[in-house]
């Protein structure tokens, strides 16, 4: 490696022990990563009737206001409190003490989840106790969420806690067997997945699906699910404070790709609800099973850099290599729980390839010439990989799906990816020829 690569401070897989062995490519970071305040967003305006109040300054309020809003399609429930200067010196709680009255007053809504900002966490205001105190002065409950981003390194923080505080929204109840809760899922069309479709013809019914088909009346019933099936790794602290309070277990299914962590999954709903699932997807192995087959066949040696996807990136990286590919690069947010399990799989293979922090597109131009991928997985400009033939493929669908349907999408789509831009090449390398030939002519 020359003293000039864009690579040479960057730790390959086996020096990576901690967090802090992950490092950026650059230290100006761009775009750089979503902050909390995002993610909250992200979650909070799937709930229909939940009102949200951000505290911070006019950057972060309006940042937060213009997503909803056009998420919402100008439907949103998101209200402000601007910080100013005078704030920050002498504390903000007076200033929110008053709007949160006000909007109970006004709105009169079920439950209000206050958002602070970086300033407010800052300083040290006490919105927790300020909303145990005014839970005692209005009808709404009151959710705190705090979103400081200069703790972390993304919008996850943001997610998980305001999934965490609905359950400040639940109320206990006698379970119904044959019911299931949907810890984690944000997308719409739930009920068009492979899970949710065997699930009701083994004559199970779906209790409530959390955040995407949510209420607070909804909420109050969610504990009359038998089991909870967290579908992203996000929900996994609910999950937990629900089996802490109301006893209901869970099982994390997440996005596994390959067949047997899939069947184990499913698996051990079979076990928890005594019924049984499996049968009614022999199709399905069997169609995953000749698309694994196709992949090692056309994309054996293939390598590739893997970007800024919904997916968890050691385990998709993973699971490319026991299908052939050789990953160069992997760009990740931080280390998560079972991250050292595929670590090692893919160290298995004999890999070691570079692995730096995401959202720093910026500097991946240099790292392109000089990896020369074949395939980069994930968000970029298009056309900073086409004209280095290397072919783009994102994943982002593969969160609306469930189980088999998972690895069968992303498989398809990879191999339509790599099909399409081949074909291109071969249709651009006819046209040179055929313009040369006109020429002569």
């Amino acid at each position: 490696m020359s003293k000039t690569s864009a690579l040479a401070k960057v730790s390959t897989l086996n020096e990576v022990k901690k967090n802090e062995d992950i490092t950026s490519l650059s230290h100006a970071i761009f775009p750089g990563t979503h902050c909390p305040l995002f993610g909250v967003a992200m979650i909070a305006s799937f709930i229909e009737d939940l009102v949200v109040l951000v505290a911070g300054t006019q950057e972060c309020t309006y940042y937060v206001k213009n997503f909803v809003h056009n998420r919402q399609k100008g439907k949103d429930n998101f209200y402000s409190v601007i910080t100013d200067k005078h704030d920050i010196t002498f504390g903000a709680e007076n200033k929110l003490r008053e709007v949160i009255k006000e909007i109970d007053e006004t709105l009169n809504p079920k439950g209000i989840m206050v958002v602070t900002t970086c300033v407010l966490e800052l300083i040290g205001e006490d919105v927790e106790g300020l909303g145990r105190v005014l839970e005692e002065e209005v009808n709404a409950k009151i959710l705190v969420v705090p979103t400081e981003h200069f703790k972390c390194n993304s919008h996850i923080p943001g997610m998980e806690r305001s999934l965490e505080k609905l359950i400040g929204l639940m109320e206990k109840n006698r379970v119904e067997e044959k019911t299931v809760n949907i810890l984690g899922h944000r997308q719409v069309g739930i009920e068009d997945t492979e899970l949710m479709q065997v699930l009701a013809k083994a004559g199970i019914t779906i209790n409530s699906v959390l955040p995407s088909k949510c209420t607070i009346e909804k909420l109050k019933n969610v504990s009359k699910g038998a089991l909870n099936i967290v579908t992203d790794f996000i929900a996994l602290p609910l999950a937990k404070q629900m089996k802490d309070h109301f006893n209901t277990p869970y099982v994390y299914f997440g996005k596994p790709l390959s067949l047997e962590r899939i069947k184990e999954k499913y698996k051990a709903i079979e076990t928890i609800l005594n019924i049984g699932i499996l049968k009614q997807l022999q199709d399905k192995e069997e169609e995953l099973n000749r698309l694994v087959i196709e992949t090692k066949e056309r994309l054996k040696d293939k390598t590739f850099i893997y970007g800024n996807t919904p997916m968890m990136a050691f385990e998709v990286a993973s699971y490319l290599c026991e299908l052939g590919l050789k990953p160069e690069l992997i760009q990740v947010r931080e280390l998560y729980d079972n991250d050292d399990l595929f670590m090692e799989e893919i160290k298995s293979h004999r890999y070691n390839p570079y692995i730096t922090k995401i959202a720093n597109i910026a500097p991946m131009e240099k790292v392109y010439d000089e990896l020369k991928p074949n395939l980069y997985i994930g968000h970029e400009n298009p056309m900073n990989l086409m004209k280095r033939n290397i072919v783009q493929i994102t994943l982002d669908d593969v969160t609306k799906k469930i189980g088999y349907e998972v690895p069968i999408y992303a498989l398809k789509k990879i191999l339509l990816s790599y099909r399409q831009q081949d074909e291109m090449k071969k249709k651009m390398m006819a046209m040179s020829k055929g313009g040369v030939r006109h020429g002569v002519v």
